[in-house]
């Protein structure tokens, strides 16, 4: 690797995958960085299995020097929590990147969570994104952030979530930009935000 490059690992959202990543991983990957992505099954796995695994990961990461981050979605809310419990001393990441990834919970996970099948396919996480206290009692980590959000959602007040700025499944003010001093907006829809062609180049940017 170059010397300004970095080990970043991708933690992708409930419901998809580590591919919904691959072109911004491989955009990094030619930039001259080592990347890597977490997965987990929110249908099968508990929330404490998928942390475990995850703690682990971030520990192993930061034995081999610095690393940085990308959590899109539930991802974010997992690494935010995995980083919150990592042993003390372990080596935190340079930067994290939180990719329409939400600090409170969802209006639209709690809405989702009266119906059965939502529980099915998505377990505790599911329950973890729906339940206000259970997402506030989440840190976050004291380290350089990012919030990535995205504009493409349901225009007008007519929409779902009544006019309020929406990635099409999770609002704006649920990302609570305020917290952040870093904050870029971009034009997409919330599944295809790990995908967009401007990811990459600000991940980069921000870690040159």
């Amino acid at each position: 690797m170059r010397k300004d490059a970095m080990k970043i690992l991708f933690v992708h959202g409930m419901g998809a995958t580590p591919w919904d990543a691959f072109p911004t991983l491989r955009r990094l990957r030619k930039a001259g960085h080592a990347t890597a992505t977490f997965a987990y099954f929110a249908s099968v796995e508990t929330l404490a299995s998928i942390q475990a695994r995850l703690v682990a990961r971030l520990s192993a990461l930061a034995r081999d020097g610095d690393y940085a981050l990308i959590g899109h979605s539930l991802g974010g809310v997992l690494l935010r929590h995995a980083l919150c419990s990592l042993p003390a001393g372990t080596r935190q990441p340079r930067h994290l990147f939180l990719v329409g990834s939400p600090m409170v919970a969802t209006r639209t996970n709690i809405y989702l969570n009266r119906f059965r099948l939502y529980k099915l396919l998505f377990g505790e996480c599911g329950q973890l994104v729906a339940s206000p206290q259970r997402m506030a009692a989440i840190g976050t980590p004291d380290i350089p952030l990012t919030c990535v959000a995205g504009t493409l959602g349901f225009p007008g007040r007519r929409q779902p979530f009544g006019g309020a700025a929406n990635d099409g499944i999770v609002q704006e003010a649920e990302l609570r930009p305020e917290l952040f001093t870093d904050v870029v907006r971009l034009p997409a829809h919330h599944p295809l935000l790990p995908a967009h062609r401007q990811l990459a180049h600000l991940v980069h940017q921000r870690l040159s």
